[in-house]
């Protein structure tokens, strides 16, 4: 019995996958893949080419949501993400989809922010096993990737820092009208993970792999710190007094059962090119 979720060690979208599983109570192993390389092998298993992806003994799932159901379908004697019930099952799906625009537009905010500073590709690579050389190749078209296909530049923040704002109002009434620590009912669910799983890259809960320095290995990479701009802690503090910010630390720190396993381990490559 073989389960493997692959990903990207900072990823918020792997997060997300690592506490569905997690919150299933399931045993499981988790897999790094190099960005960009992760295409080319995601793809002829799962017919997707994003992070977080799911070997679940043979059966491959793609994308976050995808994962959530599947647990859902072939684990149902363990705790549902979902309710049974099915206006509530919309809702949390519903506060779902809300969830994964914000971890759009907090993706792109953050990498905007950091994307010319050492942290990403440090804390993205951490002890990658490859040469020096093929590190700083690859670090260069990991920056060059995410700046073409998440608009990540500084031009883009006041765009994104806005359209942010409009899409955490939606999240706070939300956060205010529910009747329990969580969105939807009296337990846990997909929406609850998926709300804060999103904010975790700016909300830095403690004991998750963006709390900076913890996270990062080498005196140099702690160091790199200093690189967060007064701008990008100006906007982590605004979320942590909003209701949808309290809520999400709320959750973090009384719900998220982690494993502290999302270091991973790295694939192992059996040619120059592709991971295996």
């Amino acid at each position: 019995m073989t389960r493997i979720l692959y990903q990207f060690p900072l990823s918020h979208f792997a997060e997300k996958g690592r506490w569905l599983l997690d919150a299933k109570g399931l045993d499981y192993q988790v897999h790094n893949l190099y960005p960009g390389l992760h295409r080319f092998y995601l793809w002829p298993r799962t017919r997707v080419c994003t992070i977080p992806a799911l070997n679940d003994n043979g059966k491959w799932v793609g994308d976050s949501t995808a994962i959530a159901l599947h647990l859902d379908r072939h684990y149902p004697d363990m705790p549902p993400l979902l309710h049974a019930d099915p206006p509530l099952r919309d809702t949390q799906l519903a506060i779902n989809i809300l969830a994964e625009r914000i971890g759009e537009k907090v993706r792109q905010l953050v990498m905007s922010h950091l994307i010319d500073t050492p942290i990403p590709v440090a804390m993205y690579f951490q002890d990658a096993p490859v040469s020096a050389l093929k590190r700083r190749m690859a670090e260069a078209t990991f920056r060059a990737a995410v700046k073409y296909l998440y608009k990540a530049h500084p031009r883009h923040i006041p765009a994104t820092r806005q359209a942010l704002a409009v899409l955490l109002d939606q999240a706070d009434a939300l956060a205010q009208s529910r009747s329990s620590d969580f969105m939807v009912g009296d337990t846990l669910s997909l929406a609850d993970i998926a709300l804060c799983s999103m904010l975790g890259p700016i909300l830095l809960p403690p004991g998750t792999p963006w709390s900076v320095p913890d996270s990062l290995d080498a005196p140099a990479a702690r160091d790199s710190a200093a690189h967060i701009s007064p701008d990008l802690l100006a906007v982590q503090q605004a979320l942590r007094e909003r209701p949808t910010g309290q809520y999400a630390l709320h959750i973090y720190t009384r719900h998220r059962q982690a494993t502290g396993n999302w270091r991973g381990h790295w694939q192992p490559q059996r040619n120059s090119r592709l991971p295996a």
